[in-house]
Formats: structure tokens, sequence, C-alpha cells
């Protein structure tokens, strides 16, 4: 084959201009700090940043729900304590009218203050999270208890076709792949199951008795109730704790994505750096090799 000076023009040209798009490609990466434009660019990393930004997108997902699990336990907690609280004085009352110091009319005003304690329980649990009730269980969108209490019956206000039902159910949380939590109790389980609620209106029925016998047994079991509330409050704690280790997690996680990331797409400047000096000294070195074998400019050709 005969080699003519236009096929070493043709050659020449094209490989300066392979050269000068190797050099304005890098010159962008330099500027942008990226080296990963379009999916073109490296097909097998492109690929990997697909996948870590789905990653990314669930982990700032199971963040929120984290964040949105820690306020619902948190807000469970501070009712938890109302709630012992209210307990202790309903302890204290039923010690002080068990004894036989104590008469009708000021076991009267007690039961006065017990009423209006069980009346601020039932309302502890038609507290509220944004627009659902904390301990709706399966249905928030409904308070879960008659405030004021009723002096009988049951306390739920929740029905099922027409009959009354108590709370049910527990919400749940995905705070990671296939990872699922409660962050927080019904209102069965935290008023109900507990016996708060009927052990407080044991002791006010037995006060409006003048029933010392009556009154101490029931004052038992406030405490009882009470010591039932502090297992729920251990819970809540260790729920708490559960979640704050997966925030801590999914945060460590996103650190290693977006390290990740970072490697397989953003520009090591420095090797960019060195990369464009060679590609322009290979440029300049081949500008004037092909000078000399054509013995004429190679402006009249580019």
């Amino acid at each position: 084959m005969r080699v003519t000076n236009s096929i070493i023009t043709r050659n020449s040209q094209s490989r300066l201009q392979a050269n000068l798009q190797g050099m304005d490609r890098l010159r962008a990466d330099i500027s942008s700090g990226v080296r990963l434009r379009k999916m073109s660019d490296d097909p097998t990393s492109g690929g990997e940043l697909v996948r870590i930004g789905s990653s990314m997108r669930a982990l700032t997902q199971f963040k929120r729900n984290v964040d949105t699990g820690v306020a619902r336990a948190t807000a469970e907690e501070n009712v938890l304590d109302q709630l012992t609280r209210a307990l202790e004085r309903g302890v204290e009352l039923g010690i002080a009218q068990a004894g036989a110091t104590a008469n009708a009319g000021v076991r009267l005003i007690a039961k006065g203050e017990i009423d209006q304690i069980i009346n601020f329980a039932t309302g502890l649990g038609n507290t509220r999270f944004g627009d659902e009730y904390l301990f709706g269980g399966n249905r928030s969108g409904e308070a879960p208890f008659t405030t004021p209490a009723p002096a009988t019956g049951p306390f739920s206000r929740l029905t099922l076709a027409g009959n009354p039902v108590n709370p049910s159910g527990n919400p749940t949380l995905e705070i990671g792949d296939n990872t699922f939590i409660t962050p927080t109790h019904n209102g069965t389980e935290v008023f109900l199951d507990t016996d708060a609620l009927e052990a407080l209106r044991a002791l006010s029925t037995a006060l409006g008795n003048n029933d010392p016998a009556a009154i101490q047994a029931a004052t038992d079991r406030i405490g009882a109730a009470n010591s039932n509330v502090q297992s729920l409050i251990g819970a809540q704690g260790a729920r708490i704790n559960e979640m704050e280790t997966a925030e801590r997690n999914l945060a460590q996680m996103e650190l290693n994505l977006v390290a990740f990331r970072s490697d397989l797409r953003d520009t090591e400047v420095d090797k960019a750096m060195v990369e464009l000096v060679g590609k322009q000294t290979l440029y300049q070195a081949a500008m004037s090799a092909t000078s000399r074998i054509l013995g004429l400019s190679l402006a009249n050709y580019l």
C-alpha cells in the first residue's frame, strides 16, 4: 500500500483531534470536579452510581422513620411519666383514707380528687401526636377513650359494628431493609392492661362507699398498676436505645455510600492535572514531529 502525504495528514489530524478531545475532557473534569457526567463515560461506574443513589434514597427514608419513631416513643415516655405521678397520687390518697382517722366526708373529698385523676388519665390516653392519636393503635384517627371518664362500663369510646372495642394494633416503622420497630404501645396496653384506670375507679368507688377495707385493696391495686406502668417505661427506654443505635448505623452507612460515590464520580484533581500536562506535552511533540515529516505547517490542514 502506498502511503501518501494526504494519508499521513488525515491520520495525523485524527490523532491530534483525539488528543485535543482528551485534553478538553480533562479540563472539564478538573473545572467541574466530576469525571462521570453521563452513563457512556463509564457504564460500570455509572451502574454503581445508580444503585448508590437508590440506596441513599432508602437510607433517607429510614432515617426519617427513625426520627419519627424516636419522637413517638419519647412522647409516650412523657405520658407514662405523667401517668406514674397520677397513680402515685392515687396511692397517697388511698393510704391517707384507709386509716381509722378518716371519715365519710373527708373520703368524699378524696373521691373528688380521684375522679379528677381518672379524667386526667383518660385525657392522657387521648394524647395527640401530630394529626393522630398516639395510643389509637390501628385507629389512630379516632380518640380512643371517653372523656370525662364514665363511672361504669368501658373506658374506650371505640366501637365496631355498634359494639364497644378497645384500642388494638401497633403500627410499625421500617428503619432498615426488612427491619421494623413498633415505637409505641396502644391504649389498651398502657391504660387497660396495666389496670391503671380500673384500679383508680375501684378506689373512687371504695371512697364513695366509705369502705376502709375496699380502699386498702384498691390502693394496693393501684400500686400494682404503677409497677406495670414502670415495666412499659423500661420497654420504651429499650426501644429508644434501639432506634438511636439504628440511627447511628444509618448515618455511618450514608457516610460510606457518600465516600464510595465520590470515588466513582469525582475527579482526582492532582491525578487529572498530571495527566493533562502529559497530554499537552504529547500533543506538542506530535505537532512538531508531524510538521517535520510533512515539511510544512499543519495549520493548512487543521
